[in-house]
């Protein structure tokens, strides 16, 4: 099933999303089963980006005061419709210009002017393999184009940053990201090959770097991802989310 839907719509539902397999993977089954999601502000900017970037005509992100702190801010956020963002003086200019740092980028400018695109579509499907309730979300994707985009704002778009096996890439998962986003459209018969990452540096100069992840990384991505969906299936069946950790472990 293909809809459109609120963050907090998506959120809420109870099927597997990459935040859970990338937890699994990177962590444990406890860590993921025991772990509360709370927005930070760094969160709040990164949704900031995207939606500036993604969806500018919507409008969704506002200026706050200066602080998180006090009434004004606290009235202002009571306020708030869905998916609109409240940002405080400083942070809101910041994403400004981080999402007209994508837009400026040729590369960007290239392939997201070409026709096709949908964007912030929930995806829901149940996994052949394990029989769990999948979900994604990607930012962008085009049947016509057969591939896929994500936007990152990081600390740093360097691409010996991004290639390094202690980088970012690898650090936060976006192989396996990645490669679930391709799973989970797949099985909804939307045929995509390719996935491409817009990495934007969330403070000036707001550099900007393309990246085309390639075949071997995707496929590397699937396998750890397939192994990650059938250790949650086997915790939800026996009840039991632990680490999988020896008791001991030599250093």
């Amino acid at each position: 099933m293909i809809t459109t839907e609120t963050n907090e719509q998506y959120h809420a539902n109870d099927a597997i999303g990459s935040t859970s397999v990338k937890s699994v993977a990177l962590n444990s089954v406890a860590h993921w089963f025991g772990t509360e999601v709370k927005s930070s502000p760094a969160m709040q900017f990164g949704s900031a980006v995207h939606a500036n970037f993604l969806e500018p005509e919507k409008n969704l992100v506002h200026r706050g005061p200066e602080t998180r702190r006090g009434k004004a801010w606290t009235e202002l956020e009571d306020g708030m419709g869905p998916d609109e963002i409240l940002l405080p003086v400083a942070e809101y200019h910041r994403a400004e210009k981080a999402a007209q740092a994508l837009r400026d980028n040729m590369q960007v400018e290239e392939l997201w002017s070409m026709d096709g695109w949908q964007i912030e579509q929930s995806i829901y499907v149940t996994c052949p393999e394990t029989k769990l309730d999948l979900k994604c979300k990607p930012d962008g994707f085009n049947e016509r184009l057969r591939t896929l985009i994500d936007v990152k704002t990081c600390q740093t778009a360097a691409a010996a940053a991004w290639q390094s096996p202690y980088g970012p890439f690898m650090k936060f998962g976006y192989h396996i990201q990645m490669a679930f986003y391709l799973y989970v459209c797949g099985i909804e018969g939307i045929k995509l090959d390719t996935a491409n990452i817009f990495a934007v540096e969330s403070n000036p100069p707001h550099a900007v770097q393309c990246f085309d992840i390639s075949a071997d990384t995707l496929r590397h991505g699937h396998a750890i991802m397939l192994d990650t969906l059938k250790l949650i299936a086997e915790a939800k069946e026996a009840g039991e989310y632990t680490t999988g950790w020896p008791d001991w472990v030599e250093l």
